[in-house]
Formats: structure tokens, C-alpha cells, sequence
């Protein structure tokens, strides 16, 4: 019943003034496309009941004013032969002065009643501007004042709903995927040539950073301190001697040609290659078993003054500097660290194709780690609170006076037809309930008076 009383009843004006929609369903689309942004969706459905509820509560209040008018009409006709209906005449025709005055006041908000140029009438479009201004102002200094927000915000824990929102696993989950097919693109974007030449030129400052002569230099000198060095030198006597055994067939063999054919035949050759060999094993076991020997002395001393002119002699940092140079800026170098991100990147996207993704598993993880990290530490929460509320108190502060100007900017660029009917939409339906209590009041008040009236006279 509703329904078919809704498609017979007239809706609210086009905002485009389209003469051939008349009636309520074929003006639908016409209407909710001007009251709401959104053309589908939950908002389009919700605009839609608006206007459905809007026009239900007018018809309910027109059909009241009707029937008070043929209550009128009818209590006219027949009160001289039944006085009583002069109460239900009084009482009709005072609702009706009532509601055709609320009628009026209601639709002077928003229109021309009957479409006369009546003065104070079509309140809303003349005054939009204004409306606007004031609308930014009352929004500015009720809702967007410092200290409305600064209670407000602290009242709200923003680090623990995040970090209880983080560490649901399928919404970590997603957010691991959601990196994961981003790294694509971003591999795709970067360029290459870019890559390796921040590489390559990030190297060369750390290592033009480096003071080698003083950090070699620094570390030979710990290791004389506390005599670690000798480890490390008996170690390399040790190696040589080992190698010195692996090659004394060919050191024989190296002697015997280099003597003379007299000492062959009286095979002096042998002796002297044998002693010779016997000598340089008595020598390195010596200097290999006793940290003391001499030439092991000399050798610490000499180890010592090069430390010394490592640190300070302006010839060897020359010389390192001059190194580290023809290093950085070698070929063979630059070639490696092209092929270490070609590798990184061919590692990258091997993994993201992978069934199983280290990456997404880390991200995971990582993600995990932070969500609880947070949950359990109270002191990093309320700090982090702390800088959030500051940082959304300084940019709303900051901001509050421009978003203001957006409110009255954007009513001012609405044409006066497309504010009527937003405004008509949020608020007409309430305002038809005054159409109906101004009749119903109306009604009561001629009823009284017409009382009244036959007991005093």
C-alpha cells in the first residue's frame, strides 16, 4: 500500500528541472544522482531511503491537511442540522490554518510557495553563501578547536588497536602478500645502470673513508702488545716448513746442476745439498720452537719500526691511497658488483615466483615481531601515543582554518538547486513532522476556542 502511494505522489524538484519526470519513480535516479555523491553502493541505497522517507512523511502530512479540509467541508454542510459539528468544523478549520501555515513556513526554506516571489521566502538558495560560511565557522570552532581534540585524542590507545589489528595472522598475512607483489614493480621501476653506480659509488666513500695505514697499523700493534703475533709467526714458519719438505727432491736436484762436474764425480754435490738442507731444518725448527731467537727479535723489531712508519710516514698513505684508487676504479671490480645485483635481483625474483617465499615469510615474521613487540612493551606505546597525538593535534591545528574554507568553497560552488535538495533530503522529513503537529495543534486549538465560545455566549 505504501509503495503504490509513493509512486502516485509528486517527488522533489529535479535539481535539472526536467518537465517531462513528474511522478516519484521516474525522477528516482534523477534525484539521488544530485543528493549523493556515489551512484552504487551502500550510499546510493542509503540516499534512497532518505528520499523514499522524505516523501512518505509529505504525503502523510498533505493527506492530514486534505482531511481536515473535507472534515471542513462536510462539517460545513451538515452542522445546521446537527449543531455538534460545529466542534469537528472549528476544530478542521483551525487545523487547517495551522497546517497550511506551517506548510507555508516550511517550504519558504526552501522555495517559492505556490511560486511567488513572496519576500523572506526561498530561504536556503538565496542565503546558500552564508549558509556556507557559517556552516565553515560553526565546524571550525565547535568540532576542530585544539582542546575538543586534544580530548578526544586522549581518549583514544592508537598504538594498541593497531598493533591488536597487526597482529591478526590472515591480516599479516595479506599485508606480506600485498609486499610481495609490490616488489615487481618496484624491481621493474629501478634502474640499473643507477643501482650499481650507488653501489659502486657507496664503496668507494666508505672505503676512501677508511684510514688503512693507522687501522693496519693499530691492529700490528695489538698484536705486538700482547705477543699474539708469535702465533701467527710460528704458524708461518711451520707452513714453511712443511713446504720446504715437500720440495727437497727438486732443491737436490737444483744443487746437483749448479755444481761442477769435478764435485759430481767425487759427489761433493750430494754432501753439500745435504747439508745445506740439514742446516735450513735446524734453522726453521730453531726459530719455529723459540720465541726468543734472535732473528725472531730482529724480525719483532722490524715488524715494530714498519708500524710506526705505517702510522705516520706521509710515503705509505700515498701509496695506500694510490691503491685504494686503482682498486675502486678497476674494471674487474665494477664488473663484480654489476653481477652482485644482477644476482640479488635474479635471487628476488626467484623467491617471489616460489611457492614457499622466504621474503613473504620474513615480512610475516617481521610483522609478527612488531605487533607483538608493541603489545608488550607499554613504555614504547604510550610514547609513540604521545608523538601521535602531538603530530595529528599540530597538523588538524595547522589545518582546521583550511578545512573550513574547503566546507564553505564547496558549498559555494553547489548551484542553488543541488543545496536545496541535499538539504531538503537530510532535514525535510522532520520538518514535515511540524506540518503535521502545527495541523494537529491547529485541530485542538479551534476545538478549545469553539468551547470556549458556545459556553460564554
Amino acid at each position: 500500500m505504501i509503495h503504490k502511494t509513493i509512486k502516485r505522489l509528486p517527488t522533489l524538484r529535479c535539481p535539472r528541472k526536467c518537465r517531462r519526470h513528474r511522478r516519484y519513480q521516474h525522477c528516482e535516479e534523477t534525484t539521488m544522482e544530485h543528493v549523493s555523491p556515489t551512484s552504487n553502493g551502500s550510499g546510493s541505497g542509503h540516499a534512497d531511503a532518505k528520499v523514499r522517507a522524505y516523501a512518505r512523511m509529505k504525503y502523510v502530512a498533505t493527506a492530514l491537511l486534505a482531511a481536515m479540509g473535507g472534515v471542513y467541508v462536510v462539517s460545513r454542510i451538515y452542522e445546521p442540522a446537527y449543531p455538534l459539528l460545529g466542534f469537528a468544523r472549528a476544530g478542521a478549520e483551525a487545523a487547517m490554518v495551522g497546517g497550511i501555515a506551517d506548510w507555508f513556513a516550511v517550504t519558504a526554506l526552501f522555495r517559492h510557495p505556490l511560486r511567488l516571489p513572496l519576500p523572506h521566502t526561498a530561504i536556503i538558495p538565496r542565503n546558500k553563501d552564508r549558509i556556507g560560511e557559517n556552516l565553515a565557522k560553526f565546524v571550525e570552532t565547535n568540532f576542530l578547536a585544539p582542546e575538543l581534540i586534544a580530548g578526544k585524542l586522549e581518549r583514544i590507545d592508537f598504538t594498541t588497536q593497531f598493533a591488536r589489528w597487526l597482529s591478526e595472522p590472515a591480516r599479516n598475512r595479506q599485508i606480506a602478500q600485498w609486499g610481495l607483489e609490490f616488489l615487481p614493480s618496484l624491481l621493474a621501476a629501478v634502474d640499473d645502470d643507477e643501482v650499481r653506480r650507488f653501489i659502486h659509488d657507496h664503496l668507494a666513500r666508505r672505503v676512501r673513508d677508511v684510514d688503512t695505514p693507522t687501522l693496519v697499523g693499530t691492529i700490528a700493534e695489538t698484536l705486538l702488545d700482547d705477543n699474539r703475533h708469535h702465533a701467527v709467526v710460528t704458524e708461518l714458519l711451520r707452513q714453511l716448513t712443511l713446504l720446504f719438505e715437500e720440495h727437497k727432491p727438486l732443491i737436490r736436484q737444483r744443487v746437483r746442476e749448479s755444481t761442477a762436474w769435478l764435485w759430481k764425480k767425487l759427489s761433493i754435490d750430494e754432501k753439500v745439498s745435504d747439508n745445506l738442507i740439514a742446516v735450513v731444518d735446524e734453522t726453521l725448527k730453531e726459530l719455529s720452537e723459540n720465541p726468543d731467537h734472535a732473528w725472531r727479535r730482529g724480525f719483532d723489531d722490524a715488524i715494530r719500526q714498519f708500524v710506526i712508519e705505517l702510522k705516520t710516514s706521509p710515503d705509505y698513505l700515498a701509496k695506500w691511497e694510490a691503491l685504494k684508487e686503482r682498486l675502486l676504479e678497476h674494471p674487474a671490480l665494477k664488473q663484480y658488483l654489476s653481477s652482485v645485483w644482477r644476482d640479488i635481483e635474479a635471487s628476488i625474483e626467484h623467491d617471489i615466483a616460489a611457492p614457499h617465499s622466504h621474503i613473504k615469510a620474513r615480512i610475516e615474521a617481521a610483522i609478527a615481531a612488531l605487533a607483538h613487540g608493541l603489545l608488550d612493551d607499554a613504555v614504547m606505546r604510550e610514547k609513540l601515543n604521545i608523538w601521535l597525538r602531538e603530530t595529528l593535534l599540530a597538523v588538524i591545528g595547522a589545518q582546521r582554518h583550511a578545512i573550513a574554507l574547503l566546507i564553505s568553497d564547496t558549498v559555494r560552488h553547489w548551484d542553488a538547486d543541488t543545496v536545496t535538495q541535499k538539504i531538503e533530503v537530510e532535514v525535510g522529513r522532520d520538518l514535515q513532522f511540524v506540518r503535521i503537529n502545527g495541523t494537529l495543534i491547529g485541530g485542538l486549538v479551534g476545538l478549545v476556542l469553539h468551547a470556549l465560545d458556545v459556553m460564554m455566549f
